[in-house]
């Protein structure tokens, strides 16, 4: 039987190591490794490979989203199932743009992590009922009830508001960073991201769909 190789991405040691004893005990799983920041985890997935990613939303170095989006830009065939006690509709909205394929709560019960990864790793999505709650309450200024669908996720999240901003004081990608806190590479990541979201080609573009929608301010 094959079986599901699992990468736990945590930065709290015991929650990681306690996590791999619980999932040890399922026959069809196999712990290949714990990392404890982004950069090792997306290191070790070069290296070694792996089906599936558990990760948490908050890490060192590169946090979950950061590390779920380069994956992606990879191309790689992980899959990253969110596992944190963040229940920021906005953070599980951002998980899902950045290309997550589910998002659980850890005070979720060990059934419901197992059916996640098995529902990942056979091609699905998961997002438990607490998680897809959360992101009905997102406000949409589109929809008459005032709410989002769940698969209604293209609105720009909190960070892709402020790089458009940013963007837009003529910053480059290093000062967005500084600014921000995060690379260069996950800025330039950004930029790119909106502009396809959004549909334009230049920084002109994007700037002048900012005004438009109330993004930024008048010049």
């Amino acid at each position: 039987m094959k079986k599901i190789k699992i990468l736990i991405a945590d930065d709290h040691q015991l929650v990681a190591e306690s996590l791999s004893l619980l999932l040890k005990s399922e026959e069809e799983f196999e712990i290949i490794g714990i990392v404890n920041n982004g950069w090792q985890a997306l290191s070790f997935v070069e290296k070694y490979g792996a089906d599936i990613v558990l990760t948490d939303y908050i890490m060192p170095l590169l946090n979950g989203v950061e590390l779920a989006m380069r994956l992606k830009e990879q191309a790689r065939e992980v899959k990253v199932i969110m596992l944190t006690m963040n229940e920021q509709a906005d953070h599980i909205r951002e998980s899902i743009q950045a290309g997550a394929h589910g998002y659980v709560m850890k005070s979720a019960e060990k059934a419901e992590l197992v059916k996640a990864i098995k529902s990942v790793y056979r091609g699905g999505k998961y997002f438990s009922d607490k998680t897809l709650k959360k992101l009905a309450e997102i406000p949409n200024k589109n929809s008459i009830s005032g709410k989002t669908k769940v698969e209604d996720v293209l609105s720009l999240t909190r960070r892709e508001v402020e790089i458009v901003r940013l963007i837009s004081e003529d910053l480059n990608n290093t000062e967005i960073s500084e600014r921000l806190n995060i690379s260069p590479t996950t800025v330039e990541t950004h930029r790119r991201n909106l502009m396809k979201k959004i549909g334009v080609n230049t920084v002109l573009g994007l700037v002048r769909w900012g005004l438009k929608h109330g993004v930024v301010k008048e010049l």
